[in-house]
């Protein structure tokens, strides 16, 4: 009859979720204040940074909610993040 053996696992556990943030340049406007961006790599000073992924839509929290023109420049650099299901920046 054989041994059983035990082993002892260990983990590291962070309460609650992380928040993921990341840089995006602002390629369109959607409507109000929901803009197509997507991501960039910021390279070495003197380089321009590099688009990587596939757009997607982030809301501009700084944007008037009911103004159907949004007043984010397109080309900017943004910091975005994701807080729950929704992409969000603030406008430069």
């Amino acid at each position: 009859m054989k041994e059983e053996q035990m082993q002892e696992v260990q983990g590291v556990v962070s309460p609650g979720a992380r928040v993921q943030t990341f840089s995006c340049k602002v390629k369109s406007l959607v409507s109000y204040n929901v803009y197509k961006v997507r991501m960039v790599e910021i390279a070495a000073p003197g380089f321009l940074p590099v688009e990587i992924g596939s757009e997607m839509e982030a809301v501009d929290v700084t944007d008037d909610f009911l103004n159907p023109a949004g007043d984010v420049p397109i080309g900017s650099i943004v910091i975005v993040s994701r807080t729950g299901s929704k992409y969000v920046f603030q406008k430069p």
